[in-house]
């Protein structure tokens, strides 16, 4: 699905050009930060993987836990806007590159842990095969992937007849958890799935584990 991707990456371009868009720059979901708060109890001080950063709010929230962050984009719009954010807050160290999350050239199980906000539901189905294979690639048996996405509650999907569609410019898609679960089997076991609801809601915050 060639067009799905050109036009997420023209709509990527323009919002870290502009600066404007829909998501937050400086504070981390709770719902995220929860997550790896529980994972920094059973991976301290671990490699952490960022995908699709973009301002890197998840990733100085890694940072601030103790883990070991690199953040990737595929749009270098939303690696400079992370650096120089890190600059401008004295934010801890992190490490950010440029990369596309379905062909990540990372080493074999570099990463204890894999986050994942907001960057697979951009991703066109016929894509998901190589996004998965590289997540099980770059993370360690046992490792931890933390997965933030689309529900069919999301405004944006409320009353749709398809789970996907092109808006504001841009491909996006929402699962439910069954269909998330289906996706990452049997590579990888469910281990808690919350679903956010209300003013900000539609959102599906996952932690799954990959078998040893």
């Amino acid at each position: 699905m060639k067009r799905a991707d050109e036009l997420n990456r023209a709509y990527f371009r323009e919002a870290y050009r502009t600066g404007v868009h829909g998501w937050g720059v400086l504070e981390a979901s709770p719902y995220a930060v929860r997550l790896l708060e529980y994972v920094r109890e059973r991976a301290a001080g671990g490699a952490l993987l960022d995908l699709g950063c973009g301002e890197g709010r998840h990733s100085f929230a890694a940072a601030r836990l103790g883990f070991r962050v690199t953040g990737v984009d595929y749009e270098p719009g939303a690696l400079q806007r992370a650096r120089k954010i890190g600059r401008e807050t004295g934010a801890p160290p992190a490490e950010f590159r440029r990369a596309d999350a379905r062909k990540l050239s990372f080493p074999a199980g570099s990463f204890d842990v894999v986050l994942d906000y907001g960057c697979l539901h951009h991703q066109p189905k016929s894509a998901w095969p190589g996004y998965k294979k590289s997540l099980l690639r770059v993370l360690k048996p046992g490792g931890y992937y933390i997965l933030s996405t689309f529900s069919p509650r999301f405004r944006m999907f409320k009353g749709a007849k398809r789970p996907w569609h092109i808006a504001q410019g841009s491909y996006r898609r929402c699962f439910t958890q069954d269909e998330l679960a289906r996706l990452f089997a049997p590579e990888f076991e469910m281990a808690t799935a919350t679903e956010q609801t209300g003013k900000d809601g539609g959102f599906h915050h996952c932690l799954l584990r990959r078998e040893s």
